[in-house]
């Protein structure tokens, strides 16, 4: 596949728009540079991290998921070689852009997950989550963690093995409940995204194999029990309607490319929006969707923007673009982001910006229009 670079691309985008719209014309994606460099900073948290999921708090401030990361000093644009890694914390940020720290458990010295599957105690593998979405009810963060196990060779031998529900209390970050929602034979890497729309919270996955053409779209549904705490019985889309069945779960329709295996669905008036990085190796591509329902079909497929990275330096992908709407500015520009990393596990030690998110700023009339 040919890749445009960033520049070419976005003047084909305004060559395209609307004709003789001037408005659309002027629209343009642009990197968020400023963002970039509060949601990382070089030393006092997190400083390199895939992720990069948000989820927006009642009192406006927004956390923010990470994967894999550092907490160690950045000098000069490195950090210590050898210095540990763990596989998920969250970040703070206000909703007046300012930093407001990071949690993990342990110490900068000696940092440790925020998170740990149960089995990690007791299994001769090594398993850890990676985060998936989430949302704040009262007091409890409910956040969807995928676990993984390291059950292959080489850096990239790591294998699902199921979705947890872990309940997180929001004021000192504890945990409070796991609780398994599917396993490792479960087809759906559930949890990826959260959308509350009337009284359902719409739990979104994808679905990816052999058998499939490409990785699909899929969606679930559940109400949360006031009394309980819980979610109650999950509802699968099956492409007609919602059935009980899991195994009954359908592709949501209209999309034409293979989604990433994190991404975004979120409601912009009356219109919800799917942005997703197309799955593919070296793939850069960042595309929008839009829907009238929370389950598809979508339309309205716009190519947002092409990533530089992987053609900059063959050693570098991006990945799992996400888009973060309570951040929409006054010019009506959406925030989104996509993950940076190496092949080389080097890279990231002696240039901190080849494991860090880069944030854009993309015009909703890109989107809706």
């Amino acid at each position: 596949m040919k890749i445009l670079k960033p520049l070419v691309l976005l003047s084909l985008l305004t060559a395209a728009a609307c004709g003789g719209n001037t408005s659309k014309e002027a629209l343009t994606v642009r990197v968020d540079n400023e963002f970039t460099s509060l949601y990382m900073p070089d030393s006092g948290g997190v400083t390199s991290a895939d992720g990069t999921i948000s989820i927006l708090l009642d009192d406006g401030s927004s956390l923010f998921m990470t994967g894999d990361c550092f907490v160690g000093n950045v000098v000069d644009g490195k950090r210590k070689p050898g210095e540990k890694m763990i596989n998920n914390s969250l970040v703070h940020i206000s909703s007046d852009y300012k930093y407001l720290g990071s949690h993990y458990l342990g110490t900068t010295a000696e940092p440790q997950s925020l998170c740990t599957p149960p089995k990690a105690a007791t299994s001769p593998c090594t398993y850890w989550y990676w985060p998936g979405h989430g949302f704040q009810h009262g007091d409890i963060l409910y956040c969807f963690m995928t676990k993984f196990y390291q059950g292959g060779e080489g850096q990239w031998g790591f294998v699902f093995d199921g979705t947890d529900l872990v309940q997180i209390d929001s004021k000192d970050y504890s945990v409070k409940s796991i609780e398994e929602i599917y396993d490792g034979k479960c087809p759906v890497h559930w949890g990826h995204c959260v959308l509350k729309a009337g009284s359902y919270y719409y739990i979104y996955g994808t679905r990816s194999g052999a058998e499939y053409a490409s990785a699909q779209l899929c969606v679930s549904r559940a109400k949360l029990d006031e009394t309980s705490g819980n979610l109650g019985a999950y509802e699968y889309f099956d492409g007609r309607g919602w059935s009980s069945d899991p195994a009954a779960v359908a592709a949501c329709g209209g999309l034409d490319i293979s989604v990433s295996e994190q991404f975004s669905v979120f409601k912009y008036d009356d219109t919800y929006v799917l942005l997703t990085q197309r799955r593919a190796q070296q793939a850069g591509d960042i595309y929008s969707f839009i829907s009238d329902t929370p389950a598809g079909p979508w339309r309205n497929k716009q190519l947002l923007y092409v990533t530089p990275e992987q053609d900059a330096d063959k050693d570098l992908f991006t990945y799992n673009a996400m888009a973060h709407p309570q951040f929409i500015n006054r010019e009506q520009e959406l925030l989104i982001c996509y993950n940076v990393n190496s092949y080389d596990l080097q890279k990231p030690f002696m240039d901190v910006n080849t494991y860090r998110p880069v944030f854009l700023r993309v015009p909703m009339g890109l989107i809706l229009e």
